[in-house]
């Protein structure tokens, strides 16, 4: 092989394969550092309280668009990719939920939910700022009220989402009785349930990526961490569900708790994956900017050296 090209393929090799495996092993140990592990559990308790309020919000704005149908089965498409015991423990009151929550419950469920899932909000702000070394954040107020107008524009994406999922077939088929052009396309979405569950995954966690913290990025900054997270997740719903299957310490230690604390832990494994994804994002972008880039490296030589 001659010079060139064996320089060039050892390129290729360290940009794309050595360097973000170097990103992916410093991003395990600054999630260390920087109390990521803690802060996953804080994550997770979050999650589990904000979780069937938000369902009670969803699902009632969905039942007066008439969708309630179509919502129910989105929700039951992501609460089956997680595993058995954690289907088992949140499933009879997912199941009540959308069944329809009691009116006179259901103001002070939506009063309730605000709070608690801007809560969440505020939580995983929190900690994506301390991942992307955000040093001064706003104040605490404003970023209470940021949280609360950010739960209701993801309660909007995740209606309008649902509401295309229903449109689109209808659309498609008018345009194949009245062009008479075939789609070949199965127009029952819910067969495409790996590939919706992952693109829809890998988008709304870009989307929190960039619009949580209190940091200057753009939107593709936030891709690679985002299909990292995804993948560790799918791989992770997997590992997890063999070794509950395998090992039955959660049956010995907690008895008839078990299926609320494995439901805690899965919540904890998974927001401990997506700090990590945001560590990845922040060594990502400075690793491909300062040492990929000729021009930023060639500024950053030439610049001089502060004295301390």
């Amino acid at each position: 092989m001659p010079a060139n090209q064996r320089s060039k393929s050892n390129y290729y090799l360290h940009k794309y394969f050595i360097i973000p495996i170097k990103i992916l092993r410093t991003a395990i140990i600054d999630t260390v550092r920087q109390d990521g592990i803690e802060h996953a559990g804080y994550l997770a308790f979050l999650s589990i309280l904000s979780l069937f309020p938000f369902l009670i919000f969803l699902i009632s704005i969905i039942g007066y668009l008439g969708a309630s149908e179509i919502g129910a089965q989105f929700v039951q498409t992501i609460l089956a990719s997680a595993p058995k015991e954690v289907i088992g423990a949140l499933a009879p009151r997912v199941n009540e939920i959308i069944s329809g929550p009691p009116q006179s419950f259901l103001t002070i469920a939506i009063i309730g939910v605000i709070w608690t899932a801007s809560s969440s909000v505020e939580g995983c702000r929190t900690i994506l700022n301390r991942a992307y070394r955000v040093a001064l954040p706003p104040p605490y107020l404003w970023r209470r009220f940021i949280s609360i107008l950010e739960f209701i524009v993801i309660i909007f994406i995740i209606v309008v989402g649902i509401m295309i999922f229903i449109f689109a077939p209808i659309i498609l088929k008018v345009v194949e009785e009245n062009f008479h052009f075939k789609f070949h396309i199965d127009y029952d979405f819910f067969y495409l349930r790996h590939l919706a569950i992952f693109t829809v995954l890998t988008c709304a966690t870009s989307l929190l990526y960039y619009a949580l913290p209190n940091a200057k990025q753009k939107i593709t900054q936030t891709v690679p961490g985002s299909i990292l997270t995804v993948i560790l997740w799918v791989a992770l719903e997997n590992l997890f569900a063999i070794f509950l299957e395998n090992f039955h310490q959660f049956n010995f230690v907690y008895g008839s708790l078990a299926g609320v604390i494995i439901s805690l832990m899965f919540f904890y494994l998974i927001s401990l994956v997506f700090i990590l994804g945001a560590e990845f994002n922040y060594h990502f972008h400075r690793t491909y900017q300062i040492f990929l880039n000729p021009k930023v490296s060639r500024r950053a030589k030439s610049s001089p050296k502060k004295k301390r």
